[in-house]
């Protein structure tokens, strides 16, 4: 009969996607598909198509002969294969935390261990506030094995959006293989702090205090983005561990005193600033206690409080000369009138000490923060002033650079020589800055010179907190060279990685620093005094 000629069937098994299951083809010679399947439970004739190319005739004895071999073989499979029960007992769930709490867009895990003895069949998790429905199938990923245990570490980010007022409660149901289940729930809040607290204001690495005087006062600010808990003084040479609770504000302000032995000696002074989720932040200083001695560094301050000693990103207080043995030389140009400064050895505050007109003699100089008075500059224009720390003498005079002030405006050839020319303009070329390109000479953010003073440059920006900023004082060109003269900053080592001062055609390059609150900046650069600053106007 051709192709209608029925031959003997071949059993052929199979794997399917999810465990191992037998299968019955029949297959008959020259028709395009005639098979019989059975399906992994045995229970029912899934699928049974009998496709042929010409159908004339067929004999009934053969449709039931073929029905006869399908059932046979239907029943030789059988059912499911039946899992005898241990103890027939529920899941056994152990959660890591019954209370996770993160940040926004922060991934955590959902953790734990689960138990059964007759076998885990599959862990769901569900909230619909998370679009979280999740079930892991243990049966079918472990199909070779009965799992007796698991351990669950599901990572799920949370929402950008989440806030500090948002719950999620999280099911966790836990099925084994006799359907018995055990349902947990898992508290998920986006109030989790994983920020360390930092400080705005923080004491020098390095303070003197003198053994005449010596009272130890400094001012700390410190921050947290959700809530401080405590700050911490520790002094261990003088067995102090001063804890201060701060009642769980998100700023703090310390000032603390102390009445130091007249010994000459150091100690080590620890600030830590600890918030609610225990994350600190620590700053350690040296304390020398001696006679006046010669500092290598002074600084002129001419802001009126500590906030503003530390709120720049470099160059305040500004860095002067040290021009001999406690012998001291400022150059300072007055840009309004009136203005105040005095003189500080330790960057970041007036105390210990701070030098300035004696409140009882005002022909000399004191280093007592409570008497020094500032010296009032009431003309516009560029001021020397020279001091002895010990002595105390101290003169003030006004006077007129006679250094070249930087070509702004005039021409400059491209290639260096001849050709094509572009005005000279004084720029900021490097890495963070806004609006510019980076690292580009071409497209580089361009200072503006002070109508009043020509050796005096600057821009104001608006900065993100943590933008990190780098930058080269240079020239701009149109076609992407580095052109002279260009200002760098250090020269040479050791270099105090504070940008303290500029170098022309030369020096390090200037070390990085990040942006610690967004807001509106100011840029200054004197080519005369060789000196610039970056701080906040806003």
């Amino acid at each position: 009969m051709g192709c209608f000629e029925l031959r003997k069937p071949r059993v052929l098994k199979y794997f399917d996607s999810s465990r191992c299951a037998p299968a019955v083809k029949l297959l008959r010679k020259g028709c395009a598909e005639n098979v019989f399947i059975i399906n992994h439970n045995y229970s029912i004739l899934n699928n049974m198509r009998l496709t042929i190319k010409k159908l004339k005739s067929i004999r009934r004895i053969w449709v039931a002969a073929l029905v006869v071999v399908a059932g046979t073989v239907f029943q030789t499979c059988g059912d499911k294969e039946d899992i005898a029960a241990v103890d027939n007992q529920k899941p056994v769930v152990t959660l890591d935390t019954d209370h996770i709490r993160t940040e926004p867009g922060r991934l955590f895990f959902i953790a734990g261990t689960v138990k059964d003895a007759d076998g885990l069949e599959s862990i769901r998790l569900e909230n619909a506030g998370m679009f979280l429905d999740k079930t892991i199938r243990l049966r079918e990923i472990y199909a070779d094995s009965l799992l007796h245990q698991y351990r669950l570490n599901y990572k799920y980010t949370a929402g950008k959006d989440w806030t500090d007022a948002d719950r999620f409660e999280v099911k966790i149901i836990v099925t084994d293989v006799q359907g018995n289940t055990t349902e947990q729930v898992l508290t998920v809040t986006p109030d989790g702090d994983f920020t360390a607290p930092a400080f705005k204001v923080a004491p020098s690495k390095e303070i003197t205090v003198l053994k005449q005087n010596s009272t130890l006062t400094f001012n700390c600010v410190a921050t947290d983005n959700k809530a401080l808990h405590h700050l911490k003084v520790e002094i261990p040479e003088l067995s102090i561990a001063d804890s201060l609770p701060v009642n769980n504000v998100t700023e703090y302000r310390l000032t603390k005193v102390y009445t130091l032995p007249t010994t000459e000696t150091s100690y080590t002074m620890t600030i830590t600033a600890v918030d609610n989720f225990n994350n600190k932040v620590s700053a350690t200083s040296t304390i020398h206690v001696s006679d006046m001695p010669d500092f290598a560094k002074m600084y002129l301050a001419d802001v009126s409080n500590t906030a503003q000693l530390s709120s720049d990103l470099f160059g305040v207080p500004m860095l002067i000369e040290h021009t001999g043995v406690y012998q001291y030389r400022a150059r300072y140009y007055n840009q309004k009138t009136g203005t105040r400064v005095r003189f500080i050895p330790q960057k970041t505050d007036f105390t210990p000490i701070c030098f300035g007109i004696s409140a009882d003699n005002n022909a000399v100089f004191t280093s007592n923060p409570a008497n020094a008075q500032p010296i009032v500059l009431n003309d516009v224009g560029y001021y020397q002033i020279d001091f002895n720390s010990v002595t105390g003498v101290y003169n003030v005079q006004k006077y007129t650079p006679t250094d070249a002030y930087f070509p702004q405006g005039q021409p400059m050839f491209l290639n260096g020589t001849s050709g094509d020319t572009q005005p000279y303009e004084l720029s900021l070329a490097g890495a963070g800055l806004p609006g510019v390109g980076n690292w580009s000479t071409s497209n580089p953010l361009v200072l503006t010179q002070s109508a009043t003073n020509r050796y005096l440059f600057y821009a104001e920006m608006t900065l993100t907190a943590g933008t990190v900023l780098e930058f080269t004082i240079t020239p701009k060109h149109n076609w992407g060279w580095w052109p002279e003269p260009f200002y760098r900053f250090e020269n040479g080592s050791p270099d105090s990685k504070e940008n303290e001062y500029n170098t022309k055609n030369g020096g390090n390059n200037m070390s990085k620093v990040t942006v610690k609150s967004s807001g509106k900046y100011r840029f200054e650069f004197d080519t005369h005094l060789l000196r610039s600053k970056l701080y906040p106007i806003d």
